[in-house]
């Protein structure tokens, strides 16, 4: 197991676990001296492990259950700034706490509680009162937004969610070093910058974003420097086309958007969507949009709304109605082997 931080050997070790105090501070503590059976595995729960950080960087630590449970899978959403990934990455885990994982037989609990409530309460809750979220600031240290623990087909994982802000992503300081180690990627895709259609020339208007037929920054800095297997991404892909509310009407996209989720997950559904979001970014923007797919041995392609709608000012005054959100994700656990159907080594082939 490595680090999703530094990148370093990091395995459980009982003589660096650290609990938060009232301040927010790190303090030793050692489970073994907890007087209380039952308390000890309550406080292993939300405690954490200070990293060997063999790599120099700052101190930090990482959840007792990422390092005591299956093997973690880091997920990071790529993107330019104003794409939507934070939208997105929220509508995802309000998805999941509102029951989308169970028909699918996955369960999940939080890797860390406080991290979690937090996330929650930050960015989870205002999206669904309808306020528009924040933009992601700029960090020199990127920790992970969210951590779930999902237990599929008799197996769990930690699954760690990243959200950079654009201007990180496409730089090259230390906030992206830990990309080499990455197990999968959401690509998405922005219509307003990715889509020649006549119907968002007055959304590019209103806020200020322009048509870019040279594809996504962004994308193209991640894709530069991951680690390949031959040509191709050793990690798994997804790429959505989000904020798909705003081509609503193209006959592709309405398919999709109003199809209901599927009560069990196909290899078969998953081409098919995957045909029909590649046909329409292939018929309607650049082919540097599916640079991603290009250079991906495993992936698939969405239509993905994060709100169901447009932001006035800094609220979304119809609420919001999030539109597929989950379908990504689910494809990124088929392939990791955690839903039960699809056979894993045929998803995103």
């Amino acid at each position: 197991m490595i680090c999703p931080y530094c990148l370093c050997p990091v395995a459980y070790d009982e003589s660096r676990i650290h609990v938060r105090n009232a301040e927010a501070r790190y303090e030793p503590w050692n489970p073994s001296a907890e007087p209380s059976e039952l308390l000890r595995p309550e406080k292993l729960r939300r405690a954490f492990q200070r990293c060997d950080n063999g790599s120099g960087m700052e101190d930090h630590y990482l959840p007792v259950p990422y390092l005591t449970n299956g093997e973690p899978l880091t997920v990071v959403l790529v993107g330019s700034s104003a794409s939507g990934k934070t939208h997105l990455l929220a509508a995802m885990i309000g998805e999941v706490l509102r029951g989308g994982l169970d028909r699918y037989g996955v369960t999940h609990q939080p890797l860390n509680l406080d991290w979690h409530q937090r996330f929650v309460r930050d960015r989870v809750q205002p999206l669904r009162d309808g306020r528009v979220l924040g933009r992601t600031a700029t960090t020199s240290f990127a920790h992970f937004a969210d951590g779930l623990l999902l237990t599929g087909r008799g197996r769990t994982r930690p699954v760690v969610f990243f959200d950079l802000a654009g201007e990180d992503l496409v730089g090259h300081g230390e906030a992206a070093r830990f990309l080499a180690g990455v197990g999968a990627f959401v690509f998405v895709v922005d219509p307003l910058r990715a889509l020649r259609l006549p119907e968002l020339e007055v959304p590019r208007r209103h806020v200020g974003i322009p048509e870019n037929d040279l594809g996504d920054e962004a994308f193209a800095s991640v894709l530069a420097r991951v680690p390949r297997d031959g040509a191709y991404l050793r990690a798994l892909a997804a790429v959505v086309v989000n904020k798909s509310d705003l081509v609503r009407f193209e006959p592709a996209v309405r398919r999709w958007l109003l199809r209901p989720p599927p009560e069990v997950l196909t290899r078969d559904a998953l081409r098919e969507e995957s045909r029909d979001v590649y046909a329409f970014l292939r018929r309607h923007g650049s082919g540097a949009w599916l640079q991603p797919f290009t250079d991906s041995a495993r992936c698939t392609l969405h239509f993905v709304s994060a709100t169901g709608g447009r932001e006035r000012g800094a609220v979304f005054p119809p609420g919001v109605a999030p539109r597929r959100v989950l379908a990504p994700l689910l494809s990124l656990l088929a392939m990791s082997g955690l839903l039960e159907g699809p056979d894993p080594r045929e998803v995103g082939l």
